[in-house]
């Protein structure tokens, strides 16, 4: 595995309906979400480099700065066709392997994406992810994709599902070579991922309970539950 081969491509942009800014909203005064999900993923022992992947949308202009605050690499592209910004931020940078993080993942653990790029090397996938069988709560998903894999899924399947989830047609085919990371516990029923307010005060109130320390791991969330019930966000999971 060559580290110069492989990077995050994080994706994020503003034009949320449901929670708009989400990734701008305030954990603490000086915490955003955002911050959080980048300071948490340079905890990642396997990459070394971070891509901030937007649109070119005006309202996604604020993502400059952050980036810049955080020293990653600003990639822009298409708005809606989000695997043709992946795609074009991978060529651009000589990407052969992409770990695909949304920012509506605040707390994804960097342990478990270190685990599932072992994973993949070892076993010469073309795709690795935490997500193909459920059993981490939402918001820890983890998604490594070859560069040839994904542009091969992109030419087969031209539909929208497919340019704005990226791998589902991945996902769902034969043509490719996937290995799935599996807890032997099954927590998919959590929810701790970011789409609506009430996901925001959830997420707030947990990092608010492990400060000062914002690199709890997420098996510290669950035994945080034992003594703390209101810890525990459960909510039937949707994925698509």
């Amino acid at each position: 595995m060559k580290k110069n081969n492989i990077a995050i491509l994080l994706a994020a942009r503003s034009g949320s309906k449901r929670l708009p800014n989400k990734h701008f909203l305030k954990i603490t005064s000086t915490l955003k979400v955002l911050d959080l999900c980048i300071l948490r993923l340079k905890k990642t022992k396997l990459v070394n480099k971070i891509f901030l992947c937007t649109t070119k949308k005006k309202e996604d202009d604020k993502y400059k700065k952050i980036s810049s605050d955080h020293d990653l690499i600003l990639f822009r592209g298409s708005t809606n066709n989000v695997a043709k910004r992946m795609i074009d931020c991978a060529k651009k940078n000589s990407i052969q392997t992409i770990v695909r993080i949304t920012a509506d993942c605040p707390i994804i653990d960097p342990k478990i994406i270190d685990k599932c790029i072992k994973l993949h090397f070892e076993k010469k996938n073309d795709y690795t992810s935490n997500i193909l069988v459920l059993s981490y709560p939402d918001g820890l998903d983890v998604e490594l994709i070859n560069l040839n894999a994904l542009i091969k899924s992109q030419k087969i399947s031209r539909g929208k599902i497919n340019k704005e989830h990226v791998t589902t047609f991945i996902r769902k085919s034969k043509l490719f070579k996937k290995k799935n990371y599996k807890n032997k516990v099954n927590y998919s029923n959590r929810r701790w991922t970011l789409d609506n307010f009430n996901d925001f005060l959830f997420i707030k109130k947990v990092v608010k309970h492990f400060l000062p320390n914002i690199y709890f791991s997420w098996r510290d969330l669950i035994k945080a539950e034992k003594s703390n019930k209101s810890l525990i966000n459960i909510k039937e999971r949707q994925y698509e």
